[in-house]
């Protein structure tokens, strides 16, 4: 017979792979809500799971195995996406005010440097 803990870690499991599979910065942040609370449901159940094993619960842990390898690459990849979107918005930021203020990088030392040779 296998733990209901186990059996719980692999539908919270499921449950955030499914969840990460939704793109779209407009649902982003009710993603990252659900995963922080599923995440923090895991680590609740985590103290629970100890050994001894049933040779049962020791093939449904396997199965687990590539389960939790798939929820780590996709968590993996969202982190990677969310990075790419905040040095977009850095960029966009700098941009924006360098064509406010064009003249902002410039010494104003009242020099004047002759390019022409």
């Amino acid at each position: 017979m296998i733990r209901d803990s186990l059996k719980d870690w692999k539908r919270v499991t499921e449950l955030l792979t499914r969840i990460l599979d939704v793109r779209g910065e407009d649902k982003r942040d009710a993603v990252i809500e659900q995963v922080d609370k599923l995440l923090t449901e895991r680590d609740k159940l985590q103290p629970t799971i100890q050994a001894p094993f049933s040779n049962e619960e020791q093939t449904f842990g396997e199965e687990l195995l590539p389960l939790e390898k798939t929820l780590q690459a996709k968590l993996k990849v969202y982190l990677k996406d969310i990075r790419l979107d905040i040095s977009e918005q850095q960029k966009k930021k700098v941009s924006v005010n360098a064509y406010m203020d064009p003249y902002n990088q410039v010494y104003r030392d009242g020099t004047f440097y002759d390019k022409k040779k």
